[in-house]
């Protein structure tokens, strides 16, 4: 008769279904969610919708703003607009015309994103070129000491303990380099060992070299560290990003007319990072005269 095979322990096989579980999805914006409920608009009224700013109104505005908190505001503004706006007439913005913003708020979003992913891409090349560089430097420094102080031991010793333990550490590198650069001058101090030195090539125009890349590596570090607080959008981003704000401004307003009407209809209130430029735009620009026939 075969034996009867074993059961796996519940715990394990508890364990192995929570390694095999799917990663999450990320969560859709406010936006996206609401798209599938509003009606679809035609691309004659998308035009129309457009032709009410000109792209120099919209970038106008854009270079004002940071992007990340318009789309924070935006997500929340179209929230609100859908439900007043499911059973409310007497607001003069149009479900349709809903849909056009969460079209260029998921817009912006996209374009955020992709303009991140590559300004970060970049950073991340420019850090690894100048590791690289920095790398290569610090060992031909090192190299060279080694030449010259030949067997006395309490460089050798220093140069040892300053040694990167990983190549690919920015910091690490930065550090050893700047220490390296600090051993060679100390070395090139002394009379006899600077005869060396100048003999094997370690000499001023090789330790300012050494310099240039010290200073590549640090300010490659210094930037892609900083990316995330980076305050500036890319041009692409400032013009989709004033049209969201045109888009909102004009919205406030016509709530709030709805408003003196209706108390019911809710209020659009605009965060401080956005108040500024609307309240210096109470009026809006006028729209663009439509060409000659």
């Amino acid at each position: 008769m075969a034996a009867k095979k074993k059961k796996a322990p519940v715990a394990k096989a508890k364990t192995a279904a929570k390694k095999a579980a799917p990663a999450r999805k990320p969560i859709e914006s406010a936006a996206v969610k609401l798209l599938p409920k509003l009606p679809p608009i035609s691309g004659k009224l998308r035009m129309a919708f457009r032709a009410a700013f000109t792209d120099d109104q919209c970038e106008r505005w854009g270079e004002l703003t940071k992007a990340q908190n318009v789309i924070d505001e935006a997500r929340k503004w179209v929230i609100t607009m859908e439900r007043a706006l499911k059973d409310d007439s007497d607001v003069a913005y149009s479900r349709r015309r809903l849909t056009y913003l969460c079209e260029l708020v998921v817009l912006l979003e996209d374009e955020v994103a992709k303009t991140r992913d590559a300004e970060m891409a970049e950073f991340r090349n420019s850090r690894s070129a100048s590791l690289a560089v920095a790398a290569g430097v610090r060992r031909d420094l090192a190299r060279r000491i080694r030449a010259v102080v030949g067997a006395q031991q309490t460089y050798l010793k220093e140069l040892a303990d300053i040694a990167p333990t990983n190549d690919l550490s920015a910091p690490e590198m930065q550090h050893s380099l700047t220490a390296t650069i600090a051993l060679a001058t100390r070395v090139r101090r002394d009379d006899l060992l600077e005869t060396l030195a100048d003999d094997i090539g370690l000499n001023e125009a090789r330790l300012n070299s050494a310099y240039s890349a010290l200073e590549s590596l640090a300010g490659s570090t210094d930037l892609a560290a900083t990316a995330a607080a980076f305050e500036g959008d890319a041009p692409s981003v400032n013009l989709i990003e004033g049209r969201v704000l045109r888009e909102m401004r004009l919205a406030q307003r016509l709530f709030l007319e709805a408003r003196e009407v209706r108390s019911n209809v809710p209020q659009l209130i605009a965060a401080p990072s956005l108040k500024s430029i609307f309240a210096k735009h109470d009026v809006e620009d006028p729209a663009p005269t439509p060409p000659s026939p």
